[in-house]
């Protein structure tokens, strides 16, 4: 007799079983990295956040428009894109340290310097200034 094709076997439903359960390991997988993309994505403009108001203390005496033309302005300018530059040149410099050091057995060439690292060895000796100033 032929089978009706509303009925399923055993190993048919065992493995409709297993799909769901893996449609629902990847759901909750999915929530956990989006859960954490958000939380890194908001650490970061809280970040962001306290270092405009510690150089620009005024800002919440601003609304969302005016601080977006203070801002830009500010960024705009040739000691921001050059501050910018300096930092990007670090980045490179220490990345090819890393680098070097993982050549090296874990060992770093020491000559890097001030004056072959953009002028800034580390970031303490790179202050901007205020956003206050000049704009």
């Amino acid at each position: 007799m032929i089978k009706n094709r509303n009925e399923t076997s055993a190993a048919m439903d065992k493995a409709l079983k297993n799909l769901e359960q893996a449609k629902a390991r990847y759901e909750a997988e999915r929530k956990k990295e989006n859960e954490k993309r958000r939380k890194a994505q908001n650490h970061h403009k809280y970040l962001m956040g306290g270092i405009v108001a510690k150089y620009f203390p005024e800002c919440y005496q601003y609304e969302e428009k005016e601080l977006n033309m203070i801002l830009s302005a500010a960024l705009a300018s040739a000691e921001c894109r050059q501050a910018v530059e300096n930092v990007k040149r670090m980045e490179k410099n220490a990345d090819e340290m890393e680098d070097e050091k993982d050549r090296n057995g874990g060992h770093a060439d020491e000559t890097k310097t001030k004056e072959n690292s953009g002028g800034y060895a580390n970031s303490k000796d790179f202050a901007g200034g205020s956003f206050s100033q000049g704009v």
